[in-house]
């Protein structure tokens, strides 16, 4: 085989191990952001619990425990509700 042909297949191979890796590499984000969710709804669920009164040992879910994840920013739940609105703001609908 000559040089050239070598270096072509070298070049092919090359390519598809990129190619490969840039697919699992987006799937990895997707999973990451999936995990991050599901932590974030057993603290969701273990802060609401609390605010309950629900006994320790009969609680749901998990307290923030990862240092790595900021539960303010990237969990929705734990995000401060929109003020309410005044009643005048509110039309009654009569059916």
């Amino acid at each position: 085989m000559s040089q050239q042909r070598t270096n072509a297949k070298w070049a092919i191979g090359l390519v598809a191990i990129v190619a490969t890796m840039g697919l699992l590499a987006e799937g990895e984000a997707e999973d990451q952001q999936r995990d991050v969710l599901v932590y974030c709804e057993g603290v969701v669920v273990f802060e609401v619990e609390k605010l309950r009164g629900v006994p320790l040992d009969q609680r749901v879910g998990h307290r923030d425990w990862d240092d790595s994840i900021d539960v303010a920013e990237q969990c929705p739940g734990m995000r401060p509700a929109a003020p309410a609105l005044p009643q005048s703001d509110y039309q009654l609908v009569q059916f």
